[in-house]
């Protein structure tokens, strides 16, 4: 069996390997580009902007020091201003609104930084807070030798030691030579970490694509018909699912296939048969019956009843199709199934003419379920059918309801030949049929229980069959009551 495992999509496709070698080597380039805006580029202001937090931090411990609960001595004050400025490498200066206070870092214990330009720029900076807004304010100006300087003002309320200013000034050392150092080592790094990226994206891709390539010429060989071809997988979960997957389809496939060839020798043997017989009953009556009425009746008699097999052989074979392929409508509607299935009974009641014997135990009451009546009566007459044709020596058939709480189980059950545990999961494939070991030939063409199959689904309802070998089998179905 040829199957087109691979029809061409649309539009050119590319391989997964290229295509994950070409994502890892994007990532990197951007997560270089990144590096190189922010070294280059966004330096300068992420430098200013930690300066910025530096001069915030020196303040915010030399305003808890001034207003805390912890009332300090000038001493201990001194100390914490030196070593604010100190370990920031700040100029730090306060002073109150009227004077009475004036203290700089270079004038304690500890100094810090060294301020040539005086106390000028502090001034320009109470200028700027009184003119602004709000009790703080952060600004840059151009210092001696391209180097800038970053201020910090803020504007405390002391209680009763009145308005305190505190001013903390940064130098930022000029960032195009260390720019320029950055950009060299950045070209460097961006030629190692290309070459070593290319070279990991192509062991990586080459890694994860190998077992989807094997996977993919497997893949061919199943459509080519190589139904005993393996597919294993790698180190990752959703490989080794799909290949799991793959397997478990090429083992139905395998099966599929093994029940196709079946089903064409079974329907080329049912076909020919009653061909056979019709033409061979039909020379008869050209050469032998034409004139003999009793005998040409009698031969135009098998040439209809092949004929009618014939018949019942297509038509089983058109409803299993339709069924299948969801063309055969389906009209449910709530209906009682006892009353169904009693219907059916009682046209099997000519059966006991020839020794059978069927026993029919419905339920006290109405069980309704809903669903298409008259299908679920043809597989109540092919359930019964199977039965009788399969109970040849203990002719006793039984059909009963069971009450599952939220559905209702119909049965047939039989002291036939019943079916070996192996084929029990095959039973309902279309022209299985159970092993005789030497019985007769029955009647039918092994599509009954497939179309009862195709029904069931179709209708919702659970089924199945319990079996003793030589002992007998029971075959039922459950539905939903209403």
């Amino acid at each position: 069996m040829k199957i087109d495992l691979f029809q061409k999509t649309s539009g050119p496709a590319k391989s997964l390997r290229a295509k994950l070698l070409g994502i890892f080597i994007l990532f990197g380039l951007v997560l270089l580009g990144f590096l190189w805006i922010m070294q280059s580029v966004l330096f300068e202001k992420y430098y200013e902007r930690s300066m910025e937090k530096k001069c915030r931090a020196g303040v915010a411990t030399i305003s808890s020091a001034l207003i805390g609960e912890e009332e300090l001595g000038y001493e201990d004050f001194c100390e914490i201003l030196g070593s604010v400025s100190s370990e920031n490498d700040l100029y730090v200066y306060v002073e109150s609104g009227d004077g009475s206070l004036s203290l700089s870092s270079t004038e304690v214990s500890k100094p810090g930084r060294v301020i040539p330009e005086g106390k000028r720029i502090f001034v320009d900076a109470k200028n700027m807070l009184s003119s602004s807004y709000g009790n703080e304010i952060f600004f840059t100006i151009p210092g001696r030798q391209n180097e800038k300087m970053a201020i910090f003002a803020k504007l405390l309320d002391g209680g009763e030691k009145g308005m305190i200013y505190i001013y903390a000034l940064a130098f930022l050392s000029p960032m195009g030579p260390a720019v320029d150092i950055l950009r060299s080592q950045l070209i460097i790094v961006t030629f190692i970490v290309l070459a070593f990226g290319i070279v990991i994206a192509y062991l990586t891709s080459r890694h994860l694509a190998a077992p989807l390539t094997q996977m993919s010429e497997n893949a061919r060989k199943l459509g080519d018909g190589d139904f005993d071809v393996r597919f294993t997988g790698a180190d990752y979960h959703e490989i080794n699912e799909l290949a799991d997957t793959l397997n478990e389809a090429a083992a139905q496939l395998k099966m599929t296939d093994s029940l196709r060839k079946d089903l064409l020798a079974n329907v080329s043997h049912d076909l020919r048969t009653p061909l056979t017989m019709i033409k061979s009953y039909a020379e008869m009556i050209r050469d032998l019956s034409g004139d003999d009425k009793k005998k040409r009746e009698e031969h135009l008699g098998v040439i209809i009843e092949e004929t009618d097999r014939l018949s019942d052989l297509v038509n089983e074979i058109l409803v299993l199709s339709r069924v299948q392929s969801g063309a055969e409508s389906f009209e449910e509607e709530d209906f009682d199934i006892q009353k169904a299935a009693e219907e059916i009974v009682q046209t099997y009641r000519i059966m006991e003419s020839e020794g059978y014997v069927i026993s029919f135990e419905p339920l006290a009451g109405e069980l309704t379920v809903h669903g298409d009546e008259s299908k679920i009566k043809q597989v109540m007459s092919n359930l019964i059918s199977n039965a009788v044709k399969y109970s040849e020596e203990r002719k006793e058939i039984r059909v009963f309801f069971e009450d599952k709480g939220d559905t209702v189980r119909f049965s047939v059950e039989d002291k036939g030949m019943g079916i070996p545990e192996e084929q029990l999961d095959m039973i309902w494939n279309r022209y299985q049929r159970a092993s005789r070991q030497g019985a007769r030939a029955k009647e039918g063409n092994g599509l009954g229980l497939s179309i009862c199959s195709e029904i069931l689904k179709r209708s919702d309802a659970k089924y199945g069959v319990e079996s003793v070998y030589g002992e007998g089998s029971c075959f039922w179905f459950e539905m939903k009551k209403v």
